[in-house]
């Protein structure tokens, strides 16, 4: 009896050692370090890459997990274009678009003069191709001929008859001193 008693007490507190070393980092995951706060928010950025030097009316491309990464420097032209034109866009507020929330304006992006996007349309993964020459369709797909503006904003009178392309998606990205930074991004399906 006395040793039942013995083996049975041994046998709680090594369950409650137990529950103490399993308890140990589900308790830590709670409190929060400045440290791996800085770490945490460094390593949600992909890729970094210098766009200081991009010339107006040119496209920079660069490979990126998600695909490639477009990043175009935009004419005086374009930002005025893109403050006045909607009523010929299909989503002009980039509604139904596939963008971060805090970039569905006019300009889709988080500076002015960069727009930064997939240059792949939705509806077969077509690239995109630059229309240097045009004031307003600045980008264009060759599978159903659609057409975007200097924001990948298509116009409604482009793209494929059912209407059911999108806008050219916009992963999360930001510019800091003239670096551009991409993060993590997953299509919306």
């Amino acid at each position: 009896m006395r040793r039942r008693k013995i083996l049975s007490g041994l046998m709680k507190l090594l369950v409650f050692i137990g529950f103490i070393f399993i308890s140990i980092p589900f308790f830590y995951s709670f409190s929060s370090n400045s440290i791996d706060e800085k770490q945490k928010n460094s390593s949600r950025w992909i890729i970094t890459l210098p766009v200081i030097d991009l010339i107006e009316g040119e496209v920079k491309s660069f490979p990126w997990s998600g695909g490639l990464v477009w990043v175009y420097a935009r004419t005086d032209k374009d930002i005025q274009l893109l403050n006045e034109q909607d009523s010929s866009l299909r989503d002009p507020v980039s509604a139904k678009s596939d963008q971060p929330e805090e970039m569905k304006n006019n300009l889709r992006s988080v500076h002015k003069r960069f727009f930064v996007f997939i240059p792949n349309e939705n509806k077969r993964s077509c690239q995109v191709s630059l229309n240097a020459g045009q004031e307003v369709v600045r980008f264009t797909e060759p599978c159903y001929g659609a057409k975007y503006d200097a924001a990948g904003r298509i116009f409604e009178s482009s793209g494929h008859k059912d209407k059911t392309q999108q806008n050219l998606a916009v992963p999360e990205h930001v510019i800091e001193d003239g670096v551009l930074k991409v993060g993590i991004w997953m299509p919306k399906f």
